[in-house]
């Protein structure tokens, strides 16, 4: 197992910095990050530095591809018109979960603090359930609402048989069609 990386002993707030320093900088000049860290009193070589920086640069365009797939999916949503299905919060949920996934995963690599790694995993564990209690509750919305309209649909069909004079064996096998649908 190789050594932990020396950025990860810095004080969070520290290592905050450097991310945005790594962000604004593109993930380039790792010798004059290390300069700046050695500045504050941190002795942190440009290697560690840059090893640190790439693996920030993989989860931020990771990150950053999410988003752009998660915004492209809700605009396709959208342009269909009305979500009665729950397709975007599904989508959401799944995007949510699959990020709190990695959260937990990354929680796990974080043996330098237990406590509050294991804190936060608590705090990802609470939210997955959460998301599944939201997304049962949609999933049961949507088949509520496709009873009703069956049931609606089902209740103008007969009337409208029945003024026409369709006998009463073809109006309930034309209804338990349409309620079969549901």
């Amino acid at each position: 197992m190789p050594p932990r990386n020396k950025v990860f002993d810095l004080p969070q707030e520290v290592r905050e910095q450097l991310n945005e320093k790594l962000v604004s900088s593109g993930f380039q000049g790792y010798e004059a990050l290390a300069g700046w860290l050695s500045e504050r009193g941190y002795n942190v070589s440009k290697s560690s530095v840059h090893r640190y920086g790439q693996d920030l640069q993989e989860e931020f365009e990771e990150a950053m591809g999410d988003v752009r797939k998660t915004t492209e999916l809700a605009r396709a949503m959208a342009s269909e018109g009305e979500d009665e299905s729950g397709h975007l919060i599904d989508a959401t949920a799944r995007i949510v979960q699959d990020q709190l996934l990695r959260i937990s995963i990354a929680m796990r690599k974080a043996e330098h603090e237990p406590d509050v790694a294991a804190k936060h995993l608590s705090s990802v564990t609470k939210a997955l359930a959460d998301i599944g209690r939201v997304s049962l509750s949609q999933k049961k919305w949507a088949k509520e609402l496709r009873v009703e309209v069956a049931k609606e649909a089902a209740e103008k069909a007969e009337t409208s048989m029945a003024t026409q004079g369709m006998s009463r064996e073809a109006i309930d096998s034309i209804k338990r069609d349409i309620l079969g649908i549901a």
